[in-house]
């Protein structure tokens, strides 16, 4: 039988946790273990954790951020397969039994994927597949993994990873996006194998994950993350030459969301550099205008860009 261990980091949710690991308790193939870790949380866990006794193990550290949370669960499993689940998520009853069929079914494969349903606080449920322009049917083999990492298609919780590739391509790193980090370093790992049931419940609440940092207050952390991301994205061996136009393009429009972040803190000529850079790696006539306007039409032009931005809520790419 094949035995997976199920990681849920916690910070300050005792309202929260229980359901995520009652989520995991109800699977119709039982989870090998679940670890819970309790990421140095302010607020005592103690009383919510202990009454499922033996059912979970609980390792309690100093607070480290998600990424840390989860590589001290990693290093304490004992099982060859590692699953993912956020405090504020849940599992469907048969998100371990389908992993199972899927590794039965490809049992090369070490990355194995489900979709994911996001619940708004109002209004129906979201595909997230469906959502991104993505198509996938049960256990779909896919070769080129690239384009669903950089579209946005997955959370660590809708993976099933096997141990070894997690320790061969060395964790999670403490970092902006660390999902999509840890996902374009286990890319080389081909196939992956996709299934198209939304298996994972990503469930929108009032309250901000207290397990990450908050990215919407700090931009240049996060265009600085996603640039990184990109260059190894682009340094990755046998891209497809449409693979490169698509690293290239998402490359470009973060060095320019980069430089528009200096341009609003004043610092034109760290602005400019990333503004030059985009105009290398932008892919199209009209995106390498947009940077050059950037770059040379100063201040009045990027008033007008950084305008016209907020007018259709996002940076035109």
């Amino acid at each position: 039988m094949t035995a997976i261990s199920v990681i849920i980091p916690t910070y300050n949710r005792a309202e929260l946790v229980s359901l995520a690991i009652d989520s995991v308790l109800a699977q119709t193939h039982p989870a090998a273990e679940i670890i819970v870790v309790d990421d140095g949380s302010v607020k005592d866990m103690r009383e919510e954790l202990s009454r499922y006794g033996s059912k979970i193990q609980v390792i309690r550290q100093a607070n480290t951020g998600l990424s840390g949370a989860r590589n001290t669960g990693i290093r304490a499993a004992r099982h060859d397969w590692i699953a993912f689940l956020d405090d504020d998520d849940e599992h469907t009853p048969d998100r371990l039994a389908r992993a199972v069929e899927s590794i039965r079914r490809f049992p090369n494969a070490q990355v194995h994927a489900t979709n994911t349903a996001i619940i708004p606080l109002s209004g129906p449920e979201i595909d997230l597949f469906q959502l991104r322009g993505m198509r996938a049917t049960e256990w779909m083999e896919v070769a080129r993994p690239l384009p669903w990492v950089l579209g946005g298609c997955f959370f660590s919780q809708s993976m099933v990873i096997s141990r070894q590739a997690l320790e061969q391509i060395g964790l999670f790193r403490k970092t902006f996006y660390e999902d999509m980090d840890l996902f374009v370093r286990l890319v080389p790992l081909q196939p992956w194998i996709i299934d198209n049931k939304p298996c994972l419940r990503l469930i929108r609440r009032d309250n901000t994950n207290a397990m990450s940092d908050d990215w919407r207050s700090k931009p240049q952390e996060r265009c600085s993350a996603l640039v990184r991301i990109h260059r190894e994205a682009l340094a990755l061996p046998g891209l497809s030459a449409n693979e490169i136009i698509m690293v290239k393009d998402g490359l470009a429009s973060y060095l320019f969301e980069l430089g528009m972040v200096f341009s609003q803190k004043q610092d034109s000529s760290t602005a400019r550099k990333h503004f030059a850079e985009a105009v290398i790696y932008f892919q199209t006539a009209k995106s390498r205008a947009k940077a050059r306007a950037a770059l040379w039409g100063g201040r009045p032009i990027i008033r007008l860009l950084r305008w016209n931005a907020s007018r259709r809520k996002g940076f035109v790419r």
